[in-house]
């Protein structure tokens, strides 16, 4: 049914009926294997705690109080870009629209075209964690987020199409201007291939895109990686272009060690926390960050 979402967080917990609250935790489900989201995303994502958002899903929890369902019915529902809205509707098993991504997308590699071989590349050498580094459009401050660069799902069939674009995401953190204590964070979605030597990322929070580029590194054996972004800033939606890097922390890495090392930092914090501070600094450069607005 039709649930409003401007009603309160109760009001519309209490409207969902179990065939619902069942479709909400398999969403849960849904986004962990096809986002690589993290129970934690979630609880963060809708303001409630990590425990409450762990035994619904692993249904230690039958039916949590209103208050959290009607928090998670609304995080889901008004973040279309995550979850396809079919997914929290009685077509929940119908193809969904993932899977027409998947057929423009093929489009677009019939255009390119991209060969079995690249997509299979990116599968093969590039899936696994990276620390995203690059200097943030606030002065004197540097951007650390973090990447996932998702493996091949081994439940998929390849039988019916071949390989699917390898998907990754993009998680950052960064303080409320007007409340330093206050974190925010938001999640880029998207699809990674690699051409003439490039790794090219397309994501897009909110409907805003997000694009970055990589350099393949000459060996398999690689721990950094140089590029460039093109993002719009989380406070004022201004474009920003500057220069990053990725290193590279493997295929099997827990985010609950690198928590602390996620965010935005002055450069003075920022210099005494990594250890690698002077190599991501020296292959930043002096460049900056540029600006729609600046002149050249």
């Amino acid at each position: 049914m039709e649930i409003d979402p401007s009603l309160p967080d109760r009001h519309v917990g209490s409207m969902l009926s179990g065939e619902e609250v069942e479709r909400l935790r398999e969403a849960i489900g849904w986004l962990r294997e096809n986002r690589g989201l993290r129970l934690k995303d979630l609880a963060l994502g809708c303001d409630s705690a990590e425990h409450t958002i762990r035994n619904f899903a692993y249904r230690k929890s039958h039916r949590p109080d209103n208050t959290f369902l009607g928090k998670l019915y609304k995080y889901l529902a008004g973040n279309k870009d995550l979850l396809p809205a079919e997914r929290l509707t009685a077509d929940a098993h119908a193809p969904d629209s993932s899977f027409r991504a998947f057929s423009r997308f093929d489009l677009i590699k019939m255009d390119l075209p991209i060969a079995e071989g690249d997509l299979k590349r990116v599968f093969d050498r590039y899936s696994g964690y990276y620390l995203f580094f690059r200097r943030s459009y606030r002065p004197g401050r540097m951007s650390v987020s973090w990447l996932h660069l998702l493996p091949l799902s081994p439940k998929m069939d390849l039988s019916k199409g071949g390989l699917p674009l390898p998907r990754f995401t993009l998680f950052t953190k960064y303080p409320n201007r007007i409340d330093p204590d206050a974190p925010r964070s938001y999640i880029v979605p998207g699809y990674a291939i690699t051409k003439n030597s490039r790794l090219y990322f397309v994501g897009h929070h909110d409907g805003e895109l997000k694009f970055f580029t990589l350099t393949e590194p000459p060996s398999a054996r690689f721990t950094y990686m140089q590029g460039i972004c093109l993002f719009s800033s989380a406070d004022d939606n201004q474009p920003f272009a500057t220069r990053l890097v990725c290193q590279r922390l493997g295929p099997d890495v827990d985010r609950d060690d690198w928590e602390d090392k996620i965010g935005i930092f002055p450069v003075e914090k920022f210099n005494k926390a990594f250890d690698n501070a002077d190599i991501v600094t020296r292959a930043l450069g002096d460049g900056g960050v540029l600006y729609e607005s600046d002149p050249d």
